[in-house]
C-alpha cells in the first residue's frame, strides 16, 4: 500500500473488502498496528466507501 491506493493499484478488489475484514479483527483483537500509517490511511478510504459507511452504519459501528 505504500504506492497504492488499494491493494491491486488504483482498482478496488474484493482483497480490499477482504483487507478491512481482518484488520477490523485485528482492532478487535487489539493487535497493535501503531505506526503503519499505509493501513491507516486503507482503512480512511475504505470508511469513505459509500456502501462500506452504509453496511457500518446499518451494523451500528
Amino acid at each position: 500500500l505504500n504506492d497504492k491506493q488499494w491493494l491491486m493499484g488504483l482498482r478496488f478488489s474484493v482483497a480490499d473488502a477482504y483487507l478491512f475484514t481482518v484488520l477490523r479483527w485485528a482492532h478487535a483483537v487489539k493487535l497493535n498496528l501503531a505506526g503503519l500509517s499505509n493501513i491507516d490511511a486503507f482503512m480512511e478510504r475504505m470508511k469513505a466507501r459509500p456502501a462500506v459507511a452504509a453496511a457500518l452504519t446499518a451494523e451500528g459501528i
